[in-house]
């Protein structure tokens, strides 16, 4: 599993409207906003790495998305299962 922590800049006056948007995406939990700097922190919590940034590029499709920028990811247990084949 990739857990990432994600920074989205919005449009301030969409707030509303891009976190909606970004909640109801599969995986995706909305922790929190700032209509001040249009920021919207989330999380996304994926089977693999890969579906993990395919859900995050997603977002700059979202109306009144500015940027989208990764600031964590662990993808722990992949590593261990890589590891443990090479072995």
């Amino acid at each position: 599993m990739a857990i990432s922590s994600l920074v989205i800049d919005a449009m301030p006056d969409s707030l509303d409207e891009v976190s909606a948007a970004l909640d109801a995406i599969d995986g995706v939990e909305v922790q929190g906003s700032d209509v001040t700097t249009g920021r919207i922190v989330v999380t996304i919590e994926a089977p693999s790495i890969f579906e993990s940034k395919d859900i995050a590029d997603s977002f700059i499709g979202i109306p009144n998305v500015i940027n989208v920028n990764l600031v964590y990811v662990n993808v722990e247990d992949e590593l261990e299962k890589e590891h443990a084949a090479s072995e």
